[in-house]
């Protein structure tokens, strides 16, 4: 994005759990509709991993049913964005639960 994020990029479940294993990363940002498994137990495996306890998690689909929704809020994700999206909605958002100030702010 900007340059204030490191980030990983895993194309399923299984990189991403090893991902998070070694990287230990702030926040992730999860399409829910991996080829392996659902972000709802990606969810789950995040939240019983104790050294991973400060992890933020946003998950984006394009399905918006409001049940699926709170499932995956229910199961540990922070926040839920709908596809499609601005990268600066993602930005944003990541910014809000890190605690950091989003480009262009002002105090």
């Amino acid at each position: 994005a900007d340059g204030r994020f490191e980030i990983r990029i895993a194309n399923n479940g299984f990189d991403a759990g090893m991902m998070v294993k070694e990287y230990r990363p702030d926040i992730i940002v999860l399409d829910v509709m991996l080829p392996d498994i659902n972000g709802k137990e990606v969810c789950q495996r995040v939240r019983m991993d104790s050294a991973l306890d400060g992890t933020q998690i946003i998950c984006i689909s394009g399905m918006v049913e409001a049940d699926k929704i709170a499932d995956l809020k229910e199961s540990g994700a922070n926040d839920f964005i709908q596809k499609p999206f601005e990268i600066e909605t993602l930005v944003d958002r990541m910014c809000k639960l890190l605690d950091v100030e989003p480009v262009g702010a002002r105090s």
